[in-house]
């Protein structure tokens, strides 16, 4: 999360002592020191007194002295901060809500009652959307919570194996970030108008679910037989493209769909909705698709590469 730090051996305390500070104190820290946003604002935009936000960002700097010098009593939160991280948290809850009602997932999310911690409600959120993914990647899910999974992945000589599981926990990734899903504090950070630098330091492009005409909530106007149209923009260099391009990137941009949902929509196979998505982004920034020579080419020298390091990773590992 701290990318902003130096990730050395003299860092690695501070590190993980940030990463211990509760939610709150540690989402407001970060943006204060590290990204530069002024306590004045943040009480603004939240709605509170700068004095909380002084005593929240005091909070995190006990904190986390106290887990780096090892000397100190590690104290706890104030109250009025914990007020606001509850507030904060019930926006939380429906924000995302929000989110996935647009996206258009039905039901509701089981929040905790008693509300539980901050993790507790992204773990329960995000467990809403795995739900609805198709089995292999609730399997994939469920595999990856078991215990040893870890030990087994660094086991560098099933690299193709390893690889194919690695690219089903990207789904499901991708299909929480399309359904709105996020964390506490980048949702916060978002708030707090910084652009979606936060944590990662660049501007973060996210896809959103849209639903289908078939799939939302009909109208007054649907309801009395009229036909709504679904107008959707595209850019201009897509309109002399293939109607086939112009759908896959329709269905994966404007919709957030992934390649499961749109290989059978379309009628044809996950490689050609990969492949057509390819040519659309190329057609989009003006640049001509490479041939099938040079695509191969490219593939044979990416392959050639990720062989000699996988050749030197053994051979360090065996002869030092």
């Amino acid at each position: 999360m701290v990318n902003v730090l130096t990730r050395s051996s003299l860092d690695h305390p501070r590190y993980a002592a940030i990463e211990r500070l509760p939610p709150l104190p540690r989402a407001l820290f970060l943006l204060h020191n590290f990204y530069g946003v002024d306590a004045g604002a943040m009480a603004d935009i939240l709605g509170t007194d700068g004095d909380t936000i002084g005593a929240c960002l005091a909070d995190a700097r006990a904190i986390l002295r106290a887990r780096v010098c090892y000397t100190d009593t590690v104290p706890g939160v104030r109250p009025r901060v914990a007020a606001l991280q509850a507030r904060l948290q019930q926006d939380y809850r429906r924000s995302l809500a929000t989110a996935f009602t647009e996206s258009g997932y039905p039901g509701e999310v089981a929040w905790p009652d008693p509300p539980a911690d901050i993790a507790a409600d992204e773990e329960v959120a995000a467990a809403f959307i795995v739900a609805a993914l198709p089995a292999t990647l609730r399997r994939a899910v469920a595999r990856s919570c078991c215990e040893d999974v870890a030990t087994v992945d660094l086991w560098r000589i099933l690299w193709p194996w390893r690889r194919y599981r690695r690219e089903r926990l990207l789904r499901v990734t991708d299909a929480l970030q399309c359904a709105g899903w996020e964390p506490f504090d980048e949702w916060l950070a978002e708030r707090l108008n910084l652009g979606r630098r936060y944590p990662h330091g660049y501007v973060d492009y996210r896809r959103r679910r849209r639903p289908f005409p078939d799939e939302r909530v009909m109208t007054e106007a649907e309801k009395n037989g009229k036909a709504v149209a679904d107008t959707v923009q595209i850019p201009e260099r897509l309109v002399d493209q293939p109607a086939l391009t112009r759908q896959v990137w329709i269905l994966f941009d404007l919709y957030g769909r992934p390649f499961e949902d749109i290989a059978p929509r379309l009628g044809i196979s996950r490689r050609s909705v990969g492949r057509h998505l390819r040519r659309a982004n190329y057609a989009i920034i003006d640049i001509a698709y490479p041939s099938l020579g040079e695509r191969i080419r490219f593939d044979f020298m990416v392959m050639r590469l990720g062989l000699q390091r996988k050749w030197e990773i053994i051979r360090s590992a065996f002869y030092g």
